[in-house]
């Protein structure tokens, strides 16, 4: 089952990050991002890891960005229509 929360981040295209890859420089923007925070389970990728509470503990997940938003707005509105309570701009 996944779980999917709001949050604003840094864009990256590759784990390099941006002080040795072009294209990570190119992306090095905040950007509010729909990620999912769900156990990928038998999955071989490196992922990057997100600080997020559950159920009143707080713990590091691995994340995928499912979605980037234009604005605050849009993200708002995906968060009500989606029924999503944890959002962080």
């Amino acid at each position: 089952m996944s779980h999917h929360i709001i949050r604003k981040i840094r864009l990256a295209h590759c784990k390099r990050g941006p002080s040795r890859c072009e294209k990570c420089r190119e992306m090095d923007q905040g950007k509010i991002c729909l990620l999912d925070i769900g156990p990928f389970k038998n999955d071989l990728a490196q992922r990057r890891v997100i600080e997020v509470c559950l159920d009143g503990t707080t713990t590091w997940r691995e994340f995928e960005v499912v979605r980037v938003f234009e604005d605050r707005n849009q993200a708002a509105q995906y968060a009500v229509e989606n029924h999503i309570d944890d959002v962080s701009y």
